[in-house]
């Protein structure tokens, strides 16, 4: 009698390349727009630290570029009104103006604000040799580390909105003029509304963080990544209305003139004075632009972040491929 043939073990199944998370639910997207991965484990076709830095870098820019007119729209707003500025203002200035410093330095500052978000993330975590402070609930440790991330980051946005807002504004006519003018004034100069800057960015973070949980667990919306984008964007979008007071003092400080007849010398001497000239609701001007501008951010960076780390991911695989096969 012939032998029975054993049958063929079936191929095991290749393994996928791990990207940033895309179906699978249980994923924080934070208010920055970098996803998180849960997975901690090692694997060969993992994207390495310098490479989700870059990855996230690189959508930053491409998002902020791509809703660079509605934060010019809600500059205009909320500057204060002059009668010198220079009012030829067309539907190319809404792209235009203030692109230049907004490109050049949208990637330094996200790249920074990343480092220094995973780095928090790590050492509040113990994952750090020299961490000495744990905390072991993760979304204190997610929002901590946002916190750092996006008070890092101040110190290369705040240059950026000081160069970019005044052209915006329409106070110079293109950001040549207005580095000079900078530049003459100092380098302090650079930093005027830091602290406006901050008290802005990181309540955002925190209650864009806060109302996306809350609207969760209201709407019982299922955890995707199609879910946690959209209600993200929601939550995002309620604080940035809450926070418009502070992004008005920030505007006012940062397109300031020499010229102008009234002064605002900080933070809490610009907010009386506006709502003493002009009203609370001054407080409020442009809240429709920045929160057309804010909401999707996170969405644009996230999309734009996965499709460059999916490029990379295949670019790792092919070349990984002829040294499995030996």
């Amino acid at each position: 009698p012939v032998p029975e043939q054993e049958p063929e073990p079936e191929p095991e199944p290749e393994p996928v390349p791990k990207t940033a998370p895309v179906s699978s639910g249980g994923h924080h997207l934070p208010a920055s727009g970098a996803p998180e991965d849960d997975d901690n484990e090692p694997d060969a076709l993992s994207l390495s630290f310098p490479e989700r830095m870059a990855c996230g870098s690189v959508a930053r820019l491409c998002a902020q570029t791509v809703l660079h007119p509605f934060d010019t729209l809600r500059t205009r707003a909320q500057a204060r009104k002059r009668a010198a500025m220079h009012t030829r203002f067309g539907v190319a200035d809404v792209f235009l103006k203030g692109i230049a410093p907004q490109m050049a330095l949208a990637m330094p500052a996200g790249a920074l604000q990343f480092v220094t978000l995973e780095a928090s993330r790590e050492a509040l975590a113990g994952d750090l040799w020299t961490s000495k402070v744990l905390i072991s609930d993760k979304t204190t440790r997610d929002l901590v580390s946002s916190a750092a991330g996006a008070f890092a980051a101040a110190f290369i946005r705040v240059p950026q909105e000081v160069l970019k807002q005044p052209v915006q504004s329409g106070l110079y006519p293109n950001s040549a003029a207005c580095a000079r003018a900078v530049f003459r004034q100092g380098p302090g100069r650079l930093y005027r509304g830091f602290g406006a800057t901050v008290l802005r960015d990181i309540p955002w973070n925190s209650l864009g963080y806060t109302f996306w949980q809350i609207l969760r667990t209201i709407t019982g919306a299922p955890q995707t990544v199609s879910a946690d984008l959209v209600l993200g964007g929601l939550g995002g979008a309620i604080a940035a209305i809450i926070l418009t007071p502070m992004d008005v003092v920030k505007t006012r400080l940062m397109t300031q003139s020499a010229a102008d007849a009234v002064q605002y010398s900080g933070l809490i001497n610009t907010f009386v004075r506006v709502v003493t000239d002009e009203g609370v609701g001054a407080l409020f001007r442009g809240v429709i632009p920045r929160v057309l501008y804010l909401a999707p951010l996170a969405s644009l960076v996230y999309t734009v972040y996965e499709a460059l780390a999916r490029v990379l991911l295949e670019a790792k695989a092919k070349f990984a491929a002829p040294k499995e096969e030996l």
